[in-house]
């Protein structure tokens, strides 16, 4: 496929995706595009171009109550010396983020139809505008960039696979305030200007590295690695180098000093707010640099990044071939690439970020192009090879889009929360059964039709009194979970030996106010005992079962009866420290093979 059509595609796609299929600019408090990380990074712009205020922030109060861009109200914390509070997050993103962020100002200043408060509806759309031009822009560096090695059809192939194939399209449409696909951009003009300054040595190249590497390691510290691709770049023997280096010593230096120049405006921050020119800010948060968690990271089902882009599996069997090939390419590239993942994979926390896929490795994947590209010059060999081609790149791109859609509409994407049982439930398929969300909290779900079902116990809160309960209009009652009424049971289920193999709880359930921390939804937990020690305990969340509130749902609970002795086995409903409230009828429980 010809380069431009790919390009114009993917745009396409891009541009749908963002402003069409899920507009975040449109969204309010958390999915909004100034939420999260993102209204992180962003702090910085309303402080000092409209409240003034950096250090004590005290306009976030009427911020957060309005537009709660972040529900832990995470953005800054509190430097105890001073009392001045600090931004957690680096301040390179918010100096990308600054003509955008003035473009939305000025349209809301100049209109008066929106607050200019720095989080209406102009700030929305100006930063999700920006990382969309951005990502097109690092497209089309990377278009230049490979045409520079590769012929035409082998970089459109390439385009397609990156652009719409792997997650990077969920993080430049949709989800493009975060810091991934701006460094990705970053990282394309530090490749084109490296290549340039072997070349030339002139102004031009010496700024786009030094510029590129310093915004870089001032958004993510990590990204110091990025250093390796102007010293590895096209690099034949070390003698040879280290030659050039000491004979351009000051064409060398000026990069560099570029870099520490716009690095430093970190620590001016710091020392600003707090007196200090350092702080980490990420409390208990840090590296484990003598255990990264390299299967889980790259196999597992919460954010493995093979399981979510397996696209980059097919890269990984590239490298060899742009050794044999490139060599010249191959060293800068994949020293770079396996730093990056090491790193990555040595932070121990990216499962509580949430995100889709390892998202922090999207911006090496400039890097990742190389082995990808030289890897589809051996699928070009041949028909049959290209035909296999392009039933990979039709199942990637579908795959893609199947668990963009479920991060946003479809609801099985759920970040943090994924278990192997329940992915391999899902991944994929046309309509998932909702039934398989209750394998998020237990590994146990029957499936078929149950043998032998026999009644062993029935609630239906008429007679007996319970601390909260509601009459309907049909004059029965039913139970209640509130703020203050946070459990119903214990109930002491009659298991016996006939209950050989399975029990089913049954009920009916009415959400009055939906409850949207996962940790907080409702329980429905059977436990099996032995002299009062827990033999077995299975587990429910009920919200994630009910699309509706205020509409009864009728649900059911299997249960797999321990194979070893008990002598008590209960069942409860227990709303996990929610305020909200949720309604509960007629529980019944059988015994079933």
């Amino acid at each position: 496929m010809k380069s431009i059509y790919a390009l114009i595609l993917v745009i396409i796609a891009w541009t749908f995706l963002g402003s069409v299929y899920y507009p975040k600019w449109k969204k309010t408090s958390s999915e909004a595009t100034i939420s999260w990380d993102v209204s992180g990074y962003y702090h910085y712009l309303p402080a000092i171009f409209i409240y003034k205020d950096l250090r004590h922030q005290n306009w976030m109060n009427e911020i957060n109550q309005k537009y709660l861009p972040s529900p832990v109200y995470d953005q800054s914390y509190v430097h105890a010396p001073t009392g001045h509070k600090i931004n957690k997050y680096p301040i390179g993103q918010a100096i990308m983020f600054t003509p955008f962020f003035l473009a939305g100002h000025t349209y809301a200043k100049a209109t008066g139809q929106y607050p200019a408060d720095g989080y209406s509806r102009p700030y929305q759309v100006a930063i999700w505008l920006g990382g969309l031009l951005v990502s097109i822009l690092g497209l089309i560096l990377l278009r230049l960039l490979l045409k520079a090695y590769f012929n035409d059809n082998l970089v459109g192939w390439t385009l397609l696979a990156l652009g719409i194939g792997s997650h990077w399209m969920e993080y430049a449409a949709i989800t493009n305030g975060m810091t991934h696909t701006w460094l990705f951009t970053l990282l394309c003009v530090l490749i084109i200007s490296t290549i340039r300054f072997y070349q030339k040595q002139d102004w031009i190249s010496i700024t786009g590295i030094g510029v590129s590497v310093g915004l870089a390691v001032l958004t993510r510290p990590t990204e110091i690695v990025w250093v390796m691709i102007p010293l590895l770049w096209g690099i034949t023997s070390l003698k040879d180098r280290f030659t050039f280096i000491r004979q351009q010593w000051q064409a060398c230096l000026a990069p560099a000093l570029i870099a520490v120049i716009i690095i430093c405006i970190q620590p001016m921050y710091w020392k600003y707010v707090s007196g200090s020119w350092f702080q980490y800010s990420y409390g208990e948060q840090s590296f484990q640099w003598l255990h990264p968690n390299i299967w889980r990271g790259l196999m597992g089902v919460n954010v493995g990044w093979f399981m979510y882009t397996p696209i980059m599996l097919i890269a990984m069997a590239g490298w060899y071939r742009l050794y044999k090939s490139l060599p010249s390419l191959f060293w800068p590239t994949f020293v770079t690439a396996i730093l990056a993942i090491y790193i990555t994979l040595s932070w121990p926390h990216w499962e509580t970020g949430g995100g889709l896929g390892q998202r922090n490795l999207i911006q090496a994947y400039p890097l990742f192009a190389f082995p990808l590209i030289a890897i589809l010059s051996w699928f070009n060999k041949d028909r049959l090879r290209s035909m296999c081609w392009w039933l990979i790149l039709a199942l990637n791109m579908y795959y893609t889009g199947w668990w963009i859609h479920q991060a946003h509409k479809g609801g099985f994407f759920l970040p943090g929360q994924m278990k192997t049982k329940y992915f391999y439930s899902v991944a994929g398929r046309f309509h998932p059964d909702r039934e398989n969300m209750k394998l998020l909290d237990t590994d146990e779900l029957f499936k078929g039709s149950p043998g032998a079902l026999a009644v062993i116990f029935t609630e239906d809160f008429e007679k007996d009194s319970f601390p909260c309960v509601v009459i309907g209009v049909d004059s029965t009652k039913a139970a209640c979970l509130t703020g203050s009424d946070q459990f119903i049971g214990p109930f002491v289920l009659p298991v016996s030996d006939e209950c050989s193999e399975w029990i089913r709880c049954e009920g009916d359930f009415n959400i009055q106010s939906r409850e949207y921390n996962v940790w907080k939804l409702a329980q429905w937990s059977v436990i099996f005992y032995q002299s009062d020690q827990i033999v077995k305990s299975n587990m429910i969340r009920i919200q994630r079962l009910v699309l509706q509130d205020q509409q009864n749902v009728h649900l059911q609970f299997d249960v797999r009866v321990p194979e070893g002795s008990f002598d008590k086995c209960t069942m409860t409903l227990w709303n996990a420290d929610s305020a909200n409230t949720l309604l509960v009828d007629d529980l019944k429980v059988s015994c079933f093979r």
